[in-house]
């Protein structure tokens, strides 16, 4: 009996198999006629949060189906909506019992033959697929429901440019490492202390506790905050967390690099030259975020870019299989920024997500502390008063007076902020100041940029222009494997050099089709030279 299931017999069948069964059950006469369910059936499924969140979002939630607290809220949607669906071959009348016998066990092999010619994939002919539908690591439920639902923390960026290099690596990663990880290696810790040494340029750590998930993302938007003004006082900010929505699931990332320099303005120049010319020989090129003049005329000033920092240890040309993931990536977080930019993320629905409680105040040490760091904290601050609530020339990182402190502690009133709910309104204030025309703030050049484990110095960058059509047709692909709706696929033959560094590949079944691809073709090459050589 699987955890899922919900059989007090312990049976868990498929729908396929059901059907399957009503359809043996109706076609014997001793057997009483039982109805499919009707085509509306619904399925409660576990949404994200505990029920004591539900009166902060504003959606409609039936009567009867609020969780008590510590349980998911239930919601209903069609029975399994994700999966592909199968059509169950009509079945020849079950013979009668032979004379003599009182009981007959009817052949069902035909008919489970049947079954599986109809529900076989069209990308079970390629090499490995068979291998792969009987993973023993899958349990049927989809790679959303099974890594990525509540309580499970949501999508990230690295999930869904994974794709980009290899799903099938991706799912042995999810499925048979610790905690769905990849085992760090000596070049990944090279990596990140390259990217720490980065990031301790811009800016200085303090440490701060937490006491509780809305102190830990309190302190999120209080860094997001940072980086904002990091960014407006010095023109760079790194490590700048991000969140945005694909086909409703929330998906949250880390942007390496964003700054007021334009990393190709030359090529960003040829682009918008091109658009305005008419040169472009497909609408779809338009799709491609080159300003015109016009709009520079109705959106001036600078423009705010984003870069993403990659280590190597070799010094070879990048090609454009390993530079896919890195553009996917930088596409997700330009798209990201931008809607939070426009004011069109729903802080609400990020917290519901985590299962936080925009209400429940922040911890007294975590105010304490932020106090120490943001003198906006604090109501009687000199940047901040009751009728400007959103100062925007404060003094970073001075701490406040005794006087303040005392105050604070003796009236708890005269603090700011102290909910994730009051802290929304700064956050946005915040991100108007920054983005003052919205995603038009944005620029639409976007850069990788390649330093040397080592020694961090730059050995490669490649420019390319922000494109809708691109990042879409890759998300309407590659969504389909994590709804459930496709088995994972491995790489092209003509990429198969990304195998020499996977850790799975002993036992992939994909390379393993591979090779076998590769021998079947060579011997066919050497058979028709024989044939050749024979006329």
């Amino acid at each position: 009996m699987t955890l899922d299931s919900d059989s007090e017999f312990g049976y868990d069948f498929s729908v396929e198999e059901e059907d399957l069964l009503i359809q043996l059950a109706s076609n014997n006469p001793t057997t009483p006629r039982l109805s499919p369910p009707p085509p509306d059936v619904k399925l409660a499924v576990i949404d994200s949060v505990p029920g004591r969140t539900d009166h902060f979002v504003k959606q409609d939630v039936a009567a009867g189906h609020k969780s008590p607290p510590g349980f998911g809220m239930a919601r209903t949607a069609e029975a399994y909506p994700n999966q592909a669906t199968v059509k169950v071959p009509q079945l020849p009348p079950a013979p009668v019992a032979p004379p003599g016998n009182d009981v007959y066990y009817p052949d069902l092999k035909d008919a489970l033959s049947m079954l599986e010619a109809t529900a076989r994939h069209p990308e079970q002919d390629k090499p490995g697929y068979d291998t792969v539908d009987d993973d023993p690591f899958n349990d049927g439920r989809s790679p959303l429901q099974r890594f990525r639902s509540y309580p499970r923390k949501p999508l990230t960026v690295s999930d869904l440019n994974a794709g980009a290099w290899c799903e099938l690596q991706y799912w042995y990663t999810l499925t048979r490492l610790p905690g769905g990880r990849r085992t760090r290696t000596q070049a990944m810790r090279q990596g990140s202390k390259v990217h720490q040494k980065l990031e301790d340029e811009v800016h200085t750590t303090v440490k701060i506790d937490i006491m509780s998930k809305e102190d830990g993302f309190g302190l999120k938007l209080w860094n997001l905050v940072q980086g904002l003004r990091t960014l407006r006082e010095t023109g760079l900010t790194r490590e700048l967390e991000v969140w945005g929505m694909v086909d409703d699931n929330l998906v949250n990332g880390i942007i390496d690099s964003v700054s007021y320099e334009n990393p190709n303005p030359e090529f960003e120049e040829e682009l918008s030259s091109q658009e305005s010319q008419g040169t472009f020989r497909q609408s779809s090129l338009t799709d491609y975020f080159s300003p015109s003049q016009s709009e520079k005329a109705i959106h001036p000033g600078p423009k705010i870019y984003l870069a993403d920092v990659k280590t190597r240890g070799s010094l070879a040309p990048v090609s454009n299989a390993q530079l896919r993931p890195s553009k996917i990536q930088l596409l997700l977080y330009h798209r990201f920024l931008s809607a939070m930019a426009a004011g069109e993320l729903n802080f609400l629905k990020v917290f519901r997500r985590y299962g936080l409680d925009p209400d429940d105040p922040f911890s007294d040490t975590f105010m304490a502390q932020i106090g120490g760091l943001h003198d906006e904290i604090f109501v009687d601050a000199p940047s901040s008063s009751m009728v400007e609530p959103y100062p925007t020339g404060s003094k970073q990182g001075s701490a406040p007076s005794e006087s303040q402190k005392s105050t604070s502690s003796a009236e708890p009133d005269l603090l700011n902020y102290r909910t994730l709910r009051e802290l929304l309104p700064f956050v946005k204030h915040e991100l108007a100041a920054t983005f003052p025309h919205g995603e038009h703030s944005l620029g639409h050049m976007l850069r990788v940029q390649y330093l040397h484990r080592s020694d961090g110095r730059e050995i490669d960058v490649h420019d390319f222009p922000v494109s809708r059509q691109a990042l879409d047709a890759y998300l309407s692909k590659y969504m389909t494997w994590w709804r459930g709706e496709r088995k994972a696929t491995g790489v092209d033959i003509e990429e198969a050099f990304k195998c020499q560094t996977c850790e799975f590949v002993s036992d992939c079944s994909w390379r393993q089709g591979l090779d076998e691809e590769r021998v079947r073709k060579a011997q066919q090459k050497v058979r028709a030279m024989r044939r050749v050589d024979g006329k």
